[in-house]
């Protein structure tokens, strides 16, 4: 105690394990990622451990040093082979674009460094199934990073479907809309899923809720998909015409293993959306509606629940401490945040990190990140041959 009667708060014996963090990536997702390992501590009584952020890895030296000082990194890098390499790091986190998931993830995972790669798991299928193959090969933790898993309300539809609430399953629909490219005028570089990578749609939103879809149903046998440019040539800053190979909308129709039906719609084309992911699932005995607009609630409707004069949708606020995943540090009724289906997705692999849990089956694996991308490639061939393809098919 000093003389004006404080004391010294003493960091030298810390209350949880602390995770040594690496980040590849300086961008929007590598600054989410940021945010919800530095919000952790915060968000629950009992975190599982105490993220510390080491190092963080990018090509441009003044944007990285930037972001690396704004988070609190204590360094930064310029080559992700030092990152993959480095002796201090537990958790190596790749949220670089998509082209550039194959290779540090690969190299991290033979440091034996437990690995979270962001969404798509890579551009390519073959990539991929190696991705997956060697995190079985050298038994470290990995996660491909799809995170509306762990929103509140997507875990409570999760719940009610495997306590039968909902009975037999017969439909899934889900889609995923933005606005991006609705202007032809508009330039490539202002299109995400048309410049650089060109990943398109399909791989950069419709994964998420083909992920959503394998998730909560369950695994897709087959499907029939169409893919759509509208947009083929959009104008470069410079004003030189660039080709645009992306999808712009895909819609696809899936069968499931277990008997049920489905569809799924991805969209950069969607004037007036922002970011609409929703999805709709209905069984013998009940239904269930998501609006990520709306994260907070899930409306549940039940034929067993009500007298029949009265029976409806209810709107289920999903924050009470009975419902899956709440944030422990906010009283029933406060709302949650888009980013903390990254906070916990984030704790949740820490937990299986430094308790040697399994990350499925709530977190996405390699092999799930795998998985989806299986369903991607049967979507392109059924769009270029017209056709159904089954899943069993591919790979």
């Amino acid at each position: 105690m000093d003389n004006n009667g404080f004391y010294q708060v003493d960091y030298s014996k810390p209350d949880f394990p602390e995770v040594k963090i690496g980040m590849l990536g300086y961008g929007f997702m590598g600054q989410i990622h940021s945010n919800a390992f530095i919000k952790i501590p915060f968000s629950f009584f009992n975190p599982v451990a105490r993220p510390v952020l080491v190092a963080m890895c990018g090509r441009n030296q003044k944007k990285v040093e930037q972001t690396a000082r704004r988070f609190g990194y204590k360094e930064y890098c310029l080559d992700w082979k030092l990152l993959a390499k480095d002796p201090r790091i537990d958790i190596f986190d790749n949220c670089t674009p998509d082209d550039l998931h194959y290779l540090p993830s690969i190299e991290a995972m033979e440091n034996g460094k437990h690995v979270i790669c962001e969404k798509p798991l890579s551009l390519k299928l073959e990539d991929a199934y190696q991705m997956a193959q060697r995190a079985r090969e050298t038994g470290v933790k990995t996660m491909c990073c799809y995170n509306y898993r762990f929103l509140p309300a997507v875990r409570l539809a999760r719940q009610l479907i495997e306590q039968g609430i909902l009975g037999k399953i017969y439909q899934f629909r889900a889609k995923y809309l933005q606005q991006p490219g609705h202007n032809p005028f508009e330039i490539v570089e202002k299109v995400w899923y048309a410049y650089g990578t060109q990943s398109g749609t399909l791989l950069g939103i419709g994964s998420h809720i083909l992920d959503m879809a394998r998730f909560l149903i369950g695994e897709v046998t087959a499907v029939s998909g169409l893919k759509k440019t509208f947009n083929p040539t959009r104008m470069d800053h410079s004003g030189k015409a660039q080709e645009v190979s992306a999808d712009e909308c895909t819609i696809a129709i899936l069968a499931f293993e277990n008997g049920a039906v489905g569809t799924i719609e991805s969209s950069g084309v969607s004037t007036g959306r922002k970011n609409h992911q929703g999805w709709e699932i209905n069984g013998s005995k009940g239904s269930l509606i998501f609006d990520l607009e709306d994260l907070n609630h899930l409306q549940v409707y039940s034929t067993e629940v009500t007298k029949p004069e009265i029976r409806g949708f209810s709107n289920v606020l999903v924050t009470d401490s009975d419902h899956p995943l709440p944030v422990v540090y906010l009283p029933s009724g406060h709302n949650q945040g888009w980013e903390y289906g990254h906070i916990h997705a984030l704790h949740h692999f820490l937990d299986c990190v430094v308790n040697d849990k399994t990350v499925e089956p709530l977190g996405a694996t390699f092999e799930d990140g795998y998985k989806v991308q299986v369903i991607i490639e049967a979507i392109n061939q059924s769009s270029a041959s017209g056709k159904w393809v089954e899943t069993k098919d591919i790979g």
